[in-house]
Parts: structure tokens; sequence; C-alpha cells
């Protein structure tokens, strides 16, 4: 009969080491990809915020997965109707031809070289796999995003329910934008992603994150400045370096003549077609609307000044010493909501990036009984013109239809502010010199500390 030590821990304590050991392949070196499989799907059927499992948030985990499957299904037998994939393999096709893609065409190409020459692996595969590749990182960035910022950002009371209803809501917001393979969810998660490494403090990955979407799409980079704003000497300079490493991949691809000529290509691109405007819905849309001609000089101060407003909140926020998830959150929603109004580009399918914002909205208000009519009506706004065909059945009889998703994103903008305002400034993150024992550590070290105000 096996014997504990007289010091060690008790036998029952073994005996759950070794069954969480035997579920855990990882750390025996023995798992597989049906095993990996199964430990993420087992692990994402629990809530993140901990608790069990609840009815509700079962209907949501399976209305994910058979919305996955559907998507994954279309992708195949539907490869070229609504698939912006087409638009990353032709791009990618053109850049190893040498060509200039950012000709117009059918499948418009507007990303960043280094984003074509990374495309590139997707295209050794078959058609249809390649593509099943693509929605399925654009699925899992999601999934993983959704889960790290109920864990980490969103300041909320989260249980299993309010968990469910979440992933409901941001499903009903999200669904058209990942039907046709969008990636400004993927955007935002990269986002996200720079925000909890700036959390963790590692300064050098959260660069490299937010680096990233910039080459995608040009205007992540609103949210990049704020939080430059926010930490000016950790972030400025390693984000020019990010920024330039990746944009030098392109050149061990190319000659250096015709990678610089395809940089210039994309301004050209960004700064003359791509500036025309095409269903957009903004506040363009609602000064047209009302006033129309809009005065393109005074739209753009205005765009600038909201956008000074933003950052002057933002940086506000931090001085007066909210919590850093807080921060985040404010931040998040306040870069969302300019980019929707003010920002270029902006189409049904980039309201998606509102998506786990309005949600959260939704949940915070109904479960504390304060300003659901509000959050409600900014997202059945929201969710009822992202749905084109109401859109356009109801347009011949009432044109103002038009103004329901910017007026969505304003009345969630209105509230955020003022629901921000209430945060206590709980926390205020100050650095203190800590020196140890040399004879603990051999170094003196530095440790960050969270004082209450």
């Amino acid at each position: 009969m096996p014997r504990t030590p007289q010091n060690g821990p008790p036998r029952e304590r073994i005996d759950s080491i070794i069954v969480r050991n035997h579920h855990a392949p990882f750390e025996n070196g023995q798992i597989g990809v049906n095993d990996s499989i199964r430990q993420l799907l087992h692990r994402w059927q629990r809530p993140a915020c901990g608790d069990a499992p609840s009815r509700l948030f079962r209907l949501a985990f399976s209305a994910w997965i058979v919305f996955a499957v559907a998507v994954s299904v279309k992708m195949v037998v539907s490869p070229v109707k609504h698939n912006s994939c087409a638009a990353f393999e032709t791009g990618s096709l053109l850049w190893w031809a040498g060509l200039n893609m950012y000709e117009l065409s059918y499948n418009e190409f507007r990303y960043g070289p280094a984003i074509a020459v990374a495309f590139s692996p997707l295209l050794v595969l078959p058609t249809a796999v390649g593509r099943l590749l693509w929605i399925w990182l654009n699925l899992a960035a999601l999934g993983w995003v959704l889960r790290a910022l109920v864990r980490r950002i969103l300041p909320a009371s989260w249980t299993a329910d309010r968990e469910g209803a979440f992933l409901l809501l941001v499903l009903a917001l999200t669904y058209r934008g990942l039907w046709s393979a969008q990636c400004n969810t993927l955007l935002f998660a990269l986002i996200v992603a720079g925000m909890l490494a700036i959390q963790r403090r590692n300064w050098g990955r959260a660069a490299l994150w937010l680096a990233v979407p910039v080459h995608i799409k040009v205007w992540p980079v609103a949210a990049v400045l704020l939080l430059i704003a926010c930490w000016p000497r950790q972030l400025a300079a390693r984000f020019i370096i990010a920024l330039l490493a990746i944009a030098a991949i392109p050149f061990l691809t190319q000659p250096p003549t015709v990678v610089c000529e395809r940089y210039y290509d994309w301004y050209l691109a960004l700064t003359g077609p791509m500036q025309v405007r095409h269903e957009y819905r903004d506040a363009w849309t609602i000064w047209e609307l009302i006033q129309a001609p809009v005065d393109k000089l005074a739209y753009t101060l205005l765009q600038l000044s909201t956008a000074l407003l933003v950052l002057a909140l933002c940086l506000w926020h931090k001085r007066r010493g909210v919590t850093m998830p807080q921060l985040f959150t404010f931040i998040l929603g306040a870069w969302a909501a300019w980019q929707l109004l003010f920002g270029p580009g902006t189409e049904r399918n980039t309201f998606g990036l509102m998506a786990p914002l309005t949600a959260w909205a939704v949940v915070t208000c109904f479960s504390n009984s304060r300003g659901r009519v509000v959050t409600g009506t900014a997202f059945a706004l929201t969710m009822m013109a992202s749905i084109g065909q109401i859109e356009r059945a109801v347009m011949p009889v009432f044109p103002w239809v038009q103004m329901a998703h910017p007026l969505g994103v304003a009345i969630f903008a209105g509230w955020l502010f003022a629901h921000a305002r209430q945060w206590p400034a709980a926390a205020q993150e100050i650095e203190i010199d800590v020196t140890v024992s040399r004879r603990a550590t051999g170094t003196p070290s530095r440790v960050m500390a969270n004082v209450g105000s």
C-alpha cells in the first residue's frame, strides 16, 4: 500500500491531482488533435465568469455552434457570393505576380502589402480549405475576445445567465459581418489583445498586437493613438518599431522598388477611389438627410473636434484614477462610437465593431434596472439597420431610416459617457520601487501596486 510522506499532502489531495492530470493531456505530452478540440469545446462550454453553465448560457453556446457550422457550410457551397475572403485571395495572387492589387475590381483589395504576404499560406491549400480556415480564425478570435472581455475588462456583475444573454446579443449584431467573412471582429480582437498585454505590462507584445490591425485597415490607428496617449513613454516608440517591422516583411518577397511602388499604390487608393462614399451610414448621413449638401470643411472640423473630445475624456478618466478595466472599456466604447460616427468607411458590416459593447450596455442596464430604454433603443436601432432588406424595404416610404445606424451609435455613446462618470475613482496605479533583500533575489526589483484613492 503506497504511503504518503508525513509532511506531504493528504491522500485525497494526491488523488485529485492524479485525476486532474489525467484529464489534462496538454501537460503530459500525449495530446492529439481530437483531444485538443474536445478540451477547447469543453472549456468554452463553461462560462468565463466561473459559474456553472445555466440554461440560457447553454442556449447561447448552442446558437454559436449552429451558426459556426452554417457559415462553414456556406463558405464551401457558396464561395463567391457575400464573401470578402475572395478580396484577400485576389490581392495575394496579384502581389506575387508583381501587379497592382489596388486597382478597383469586383474583389476590392484595400489592405496593406504585409497582409497580402501574410495571406499567402492559405493560397497553397485548396480554396475551400483556405476559406474555412479564414472564417474559423475570425470565429475563434471573436470567441476568445468575448471570454476575455467578460473575465478581464467589461465591468459588470457577471453570472452565467448574463453571460449567455451577452453572447446571444453579440451574435445578433455580428452574424452579418461574419457571414460575409469580414475581418472587423479580428481587428477588434487584436486591439483587445493589445489591451490585455498592457494589463500585464508587456509593452513590446502590446505594441505588436496594436500594429497588426493598422496594416489590415488603417482606421484602427485611432484606438492605438488613444492608448499611446494614456501610456506614451511605454508605447510610442515600441509601436513605431513594431509598425515598421511588419511593414518590412514584404521586402523579403519582392524587389524593394516593387514594394515601395505597392505602398505608394496603397496610399493613392486610400486617398482616392476608396474615399468615394457608397452606402455609408455615419454622421455624414444624418447631416445629408437634414440639409444637403454637406460642407466638407465643416464636416472635417467636426471630425477633428469630436476626436479631440474623445481623447480628452480618455485622459480625464485615466487621470481621475478609474480602474484599468474601466478605462479600457471606455476607450473601446469611445473609439468604436467615434469610428462609426465620424471615421472613414462605415458600412453596415462595420457596425459589428459595436456588438460586444452594445451587448454589455444592455446586460448592465437590465441587471441593475437603470437605463433599459436607452440601451435597448440603441441596440434595436443598430440591429434593425444592420439588416439591409429592412432598410431597402422602408427607404422608399421613409428615407430617414438611413439614420438608424448612426443614431443608435450616438445614443450608446451618450449612455457610455454618462455611465462612465458614475465610476468611482477606486484605484490609482502607481509605481513603487521596492528593494528586496539581495539574499532573497540578488537584485532590486520594481513592482506595481493599486492604491485606493
